[in-house]
């Protein structure tokens, strides 16, 4: 009786939202709170922001400035790099 009246509940739920024809967006009245636009605005105003932190403390020490396309590059081989690891062993380097 413990568990029943639960399990119960929840058949109930899953088959009324089987049986729901709409999306579950409108069932819930769902809407999104921001467009897809002004949330990329947004990230790229995060980047900004971190990229000219991290140029501060370069310059606090004496470094030079990275660009948004140094840092891109830098992250795009560390990425190849970390494939090439994961990667199985090449046979054709074994037979030479």
């Amino acid at each position: 009786m413990e568990l029943g009246l639960p399990a119960l509940l929840v058949a109930i739920a899953l088959a009324g939202a089987g049986l729901h024809r709409g999306g579950n967006a409108r069932l819930l009245d769902w809407k999104p709170t921001r467009s897809p636009q002004r949330e990329v605005e947004l990230e790229l105003g995060e980047l900004d922001q971190m990229l000219s932190a991290q140029n501060r403390y370069r310059r606090a020490r004496g470094l030079p400035a990275r660009s948004l396309d140094d840092v891109s590059r830098q992250a795009w081989a560390n990425y190849n790099l970390y494939g090439e690891m994961l990667s199985p062993p090449d046979d054709r380097r074994n037979d030479q």
